[in-house]
């Protein structure tokens, strides 16, 4: 699996910002219809919430971006692969994330059940998006290089 470089640093620095860009979108959409599952107030408070949240939005744009060049190295339609890419991602951060996290931590599930419909669209927004970037930084896989040293007569 190979990317010529010029392309794949268009597409690194396009998609990352859009991605985190979008991300904040939806918290804010999500805060703003008031439907946002409320933490425990146990919880302790963090004095740098916004720098862990934007770090988080950067880690998982990051994730996302690497998974899209793993899905889009095996061919196939740029779109089709967004949204497998998107896919793939939400069952880590949906389903996984209800049943391990929040079911251990004690909380109430049901908010969090409920967040697993929205998250799912926020990854498929994000799985097209990262398959239009693509298509605008001119983005597409190469063919492998030699796959290692070739062994000689022995």
């Amino acid at each position: 699996m190979r990317y010529d470089r010029p392309p794949l640093r268009r597409f690194l620095v396009l998609a990352l910002p859009t991605l985190v860009l979008v991300m904040a979108l939806f918290r804010s959409g999500v805060e703003a219809l008031g439907r946002a599952p409320a933490l425990q107030s146990a919880a302790p408070p963090m004095p740098r919430q916004w720098l862990v949240i934007v770090g988080t939005w950067m880690l998982e744009a990051l994730a996302l971006t690497a998974l899209y060049l793993l899905v889009q190295a095996s061919g196939g339609s740029r779109l089709l692969n967004g949204l497998l890419t998107g896919w793939i991602a939400w069952v880590f951060r949906g389903p996984l994330l209800v049943v391990a996290v929040v079911t251990l931590a004690g909380q109430p599930a049901g908010p969090w059940w409920s967040m697993t419909f929205s998250w799912w669209v926020l990854y498929s927004v994000c799985g097209l998006l990262l398959g239009v970037v693509a298509a605008a930084s001119g983005l597409r896989p190469g063919p492998a290089g030699p796959a290692g040293p070739v062994a000689g007569p022995i």
